[in-house]
C-alpha cells in the first residue's frame, strides 16, 4: 500500500496522534496490522467476506475509542485481545444463528453451496451430524431431544419415562464423548466447538 513500515518503538507515537484525529497516523496503524487481523479472523472462520468485516469492525472499534490508545503499552497485544473479542462475537451469532434456525439434517441442501459461510456450515453440521451419530442409541437420542429439538432436560425425561438424573448423566456422557470426538479433527472449524457450547 506504498506506506512506510513501522518500526519498533513507533507505535506510542502513531497511537498519541491517532487519539489526536490523525486520520494519516489512523491508516499507517490500518496497513501495518490489517493484514494480522484478517489473518486471525480467517483461522477460525474460513470465509474472506466475514474475516474482512472483522478487520472493519475492529479498526472502527480502535478509532471510535481512540482517546483511549496513549493508555496502551502493547498496542499488539491489544489488538490481538480485540482481534479475538470481535471473532469470537462472529461465531457466536453464527452459532445462534443456526440454533434459531433449527437447521436439521433433511433441511441441509437448502444450504446455499456457492458462498463460504454456507460450505463452511454445511461442513460443520456435517461433522457434528457424524459425532452424533457415534454415540450410543440411548445417549444419541437424548442429545438430540435436548440440542436439536430445544427441549429441557426434565421434559426429555417426561418423554422417555425415565428421571431427569438420568437425562443428565446421558447428556454429560454423551458432551464427553463428542468433545473427544471433536479433539481429533485437527482441522475442526472452531465454529462446531462454540455450536457445541451453546447448545448446552
Amino acid at each position: 500500500m506504498g506506506a512506510k513500515v513501522l518500526e519498533p518503538g513507533d507505535d506510542k507515537p502513531l497511537m498519541t496522534k491517532v487519539a489526536d484525529g490523525d486520520q494519516q497516523a489512523f491508516g499507517r496503524i490500518f496497513d501495518h496490522y490489517s493484514a494480522k487481523v484478517y489473518a486471525y479472523a480467517f483461522r477460525f472462520l474460513r470465509s474472506q467476506q466475514l474475516s474482512e468485516d472483522i478487520v472493519q469492525d475492529v479498526f472502527t472499534n480502535i478509532w471510535l475509542k481512540r482517546d483511549k490508545l496513549p493508555e496502551i503499552n502493547n498496542f499488539g497485544a491489544y489488538l490481538r485481545v480485540v482481534s479475538k473479542n470481535h471473532t469470537l462475537n462472529a461465531l457466536k451469532k453464527l452459532a445462534l444463528d443456526f440454533k434459531t434456525n433449527e437447521i436439521s439434517q433433511k433441511e441441509w441442501n437448502d444450504i446455499d453451496n456457492t458462498t463460504e459461510s454456507g460450505i463452511m456450515v454445511k461442513e460443520t453440521l456435517a461433522l457434528l451430524n457424524e459425532a452424533i451419530q457415534k454415540l450410543p442409541p440411548q445417549q444419541q437420542n437424548i442429545y438430540r431431544m435436548c440440542h436439536m429439538e430445544g427441549l429441557k432436560q426434565k421434559d426429555v425425561a417426561e418423554r422417555l419415562h425415565i428421571s431427569p438424573l438420568t437425562v443428565k448423566v446421558h447428556l454429560r456422557e454423551a458432551t464427553k464423548t463428542i468433545r473427544g470426538l471433536m479433539d481429533n479433527h485437527a482441522d475442526l472449524p472452531l465454529l462446531l466447538v462454540i455450536l457445541f457450547h451453546l447448545a448446552k
